[in-house]
């Protein structure tokens, strides 16, 4: 059996650059965007991130984000329905954030960047991170191991 020394360096690295690569097509700001990952999770933000979806895209994507109320106006768009999977699993939160911010050109999503603050917005992908099949996690940091008192025993 040969050791993964070598094959394990690799792995990685090609792991990496996948996560790197993902949003390599967005444009300059939002390509090297931080991500502000334990804020996703937060209650406050979420419920934050909620109010000011009702507010402002329920109209289009529905009051649970299942394109419900675009349905009845028009052919189904599986890009408004933001709970769909498939549609969570290729949305990363930088390209989600991207398209709250800039809007899709050539369809009616339009760019919220100059009405909502860069926190709103983060609270909006906050929200529909939580609204798809899997709720996000970021992954806790372990503790470190106690430490043993000499007791002299």
């Amino acid at each position: 059996m040969r050791p993964l020394g070598g094959a394990l360096p690799a792995v990685l690295a090609a792991a990496l650059c996948l996560a790197a690569c993902a949003d390599r097509d967005l444009p300059e700001p939002y390509r090297s965007l931080p991500v502000p990952h334990e804020r996703l999770v937060r209650e406050d933000v979420q419920r934050q991130g909620r109010a000011i979806y009702l507010e402002r895209c329920a109209l289009c994507h529905g009051r649970f984000a299942d394109a419900a109320r675009a349905r009845q106006s028009a052919p189904p768009d599986p890009e408004s329905d933001l709970t769909d999977p498939g549609w969570q699993r290729d949305m990363s939160d930088r390209r989600l954030y991207h398209v709250i911010a800039e809007g899709r050109p050539g369809t009616a999503m339009a760019s919220w960047r100059l009405t909502l603050e860069p926190g709103e917005i983060w609270s909006v992908v906050a929200y529909l991170r939580e609204m798809g099949p899997t709720p996000p996690v970021v992954p806790k940091r372990r503790p470190l191991p106690a430490r043993r008192h000499d007791t002299g025993n």
